[in-house]
């Protein structure tokens, strides 16, 4: 490929993103404040940058995945003092609306077009190629990436000016995280039910009641194995939970369903479970209904 992307932010979303780009033969040059991360992708062939401004110096479109708005403006500092103009910053973070917008604003006075292009998807799924991804903002920037999007995800689309990308992954996580619970929930009916929960997953995935986290998470669920996806996976829904709900209540939208879904995860936060993959919400429930399957070691 003749153009030279640039990742930072090699993280749980981030250092997928630059694999599967490598993988398909695009010339990327990455940057992390953690070094670990950049040396196991240096291993497949990515290109080390010393700092962000040394990586906005040589790319031509730069990908961020950050955990904050503090994360992400302090890269943008960096960026507006590149010798570089007309760079695109497809921006990938799960941030408040407003965040996204007032930092496209910063880029566009240093003549940088940012898009506003959140995943939807768990790292789990993205480092399959399974990823979907809504983007926001310039039209002829989306265009002129799109194959880049394409080196990534598996579905992408265009949703309008920056911010509707945001808006747009705040409608996803809301359904993601109700329909984690939904499938907790449902596992654990099942089991009072006394029926083979391996047999449930894989009646249900096929069933006119499936979806992407009973499919993902459902298959953890009935295998009691909540380890994979562990670490950040509570933290990052902790902060887009907080996303959801001051945004619902902005645009004076009833969320009902998603409060007591928020609980149950809030539930399982309370119960130690907090360094595991978000689905383990069925262990929470499971005990609120008399179950212990125990928990799966290493």
């Amino acid at each position: 490929m003749t153009i030279k992307i640039g990742n930072i932010g090699l993280g749980p979303m981030g250092g997928h993103i630059a694999r599967l780009l490598l993988e398909k033969n695009f010339d990327v040059i990455g940057f992390d404040i953690n070094s670990e991360r950049m040396l196991e992708l240096e291993r497949i062939g990515m290109k080390l940058a010393d700092s962000a401004l040394d990586l906005a110096n040589e790319a031509d479109v730069i990908i961020t995945s950050l955990p904050s708005f503090e994360s992400l403006t302090s890269v943008i500092d960096e960026l507006k003092i590149s010798h570089k103009c007309n760079q695109i910053v497809v921006e990938c973070s799960t941030l408040e609306v407003e965040q996204k917008i007032a930092c496209a604003k910063l880029l566009q006075l240093e003549n940088k077009i940012m898009l506003d292009a959140p995943i939807s998807a768990t790292p789990q799924m993205l480092a399959k190629g399974l990823a979907s991804i809504h983007i926001g903002g310039d039209r002829e920037a989306y265009n002129q990436c799109a194959e880049i999007f394409d080196g990534f995800v598996a579905t992408k689309f265009y949703v309008g000016g920056v911010g509707d990308g945001s808006r747009m992954k705040i409608l996803a996580n809301y359904l993601v995280h109700v329909h984690t619970v939904a499938a907790a929930e449902c596992m654990t009916l099942g089991q009072k039910a006394g029926l083979d929960l391996k047999l449930v997953y894989e009646s249900l995935k096929e069933s006119a009641g499936n979806s992407k986290m009973l499919e993902v998470r459902g298959k953890m669920m009935a295998e009691n194995d909540y380890r994979e996806g562990g670490g950040t996976m509570f933290e990052i829904l902790e902060k887009d939970s907080q996303i959801i709900t001051e945004f619902a209540a902005k645009v004076r939208a009833p969320i009902e369903l998603y409060g007591i879904s928020r609980q149950k995860f809030s539930s399982a936060i309370a119960m130690g479970l907090q360094h595991l993959d978000t689905s383990s919400v069925c262990k929470a429930i499971e005990i609120s209904a008399g179950i212990d399957r125990g928990a799966k070691k290493k």
